[in-house]
C-alpha cells in the first residue's frame, strides 16, 4: 500500500514528500490552471477565481471553499484550507496569497502565487 503524498525522484524512484509542501505545490497548480483546462474536473482549475480575488480584500472565503472542494475531489481528507489571505506587504504586480492549512488537526502555513488568465 502506498502512502501519499509521493513524488518521483530524478532516479525514477517513488519518495514520500512533506505533506504541506505537496499541498502547496498542488494549490499552486490549481491557481495556474484554467477552469476550462480540465472539463472533467472543473473544481481543479481555479486560475480565474484567484485572478478575480480583489487585491483590496484581506480574507478570501470563496478561495477557501473552492480549494477545499478541490481537496475533496482529489480525495485529500487529511487536510483542509482554513484561511486564504492577501499579505500585508505586497509587491506591485504580484498576486500572492498566504494560505493556512489544517493538516491532521495542526496548523501549517505557506503561500501561493496566482497568475492572470491568458486571454484566448
Amino acid at each position: 500500500m502506498l502512502s501519499l503524498p509521493l513524488r518521483i525522484t530524478p532516479e525514477g524512484q517513488l519518495e514520500r514528500t512533506d505533506p504541506v509542501t505537496s499541498l502547496l505545490g498542488m494549490m499552486q497548480a490549481m491557481a495556474a490552471t484554467s477552469r476550462q483546462a480540465w472539463p472533467h474536473a472543473p473544481w481543479f482549475g481555479l486560475q480565474e477565481l484567484f485572478a478575480d480575488a480583489s487585491p483590496d480584500v484581506q480574507e478570501h472565503p470563496r478561495l477557501v471553499a473552492a480549494l477545499n472542494v478541490g481537496f475533496a475531489g482529489l480525495g485529500v481528507d487529511w487536510a483542509r484550507v482554513s484561511s486564504v489571505r492577501r499579505p500585508h506587504t505586497r509587491v506591485q504586480g504580484e498576486r500572492n496569497f498566504d494560505i493556512t492549512l489544517m493538516v491532521d488537526g495542526k496548523p501549517a502555513y505557506g503561500s501561493v502565487a496566482a497568475t492572470s488568465p491568458v486571454a484566448g
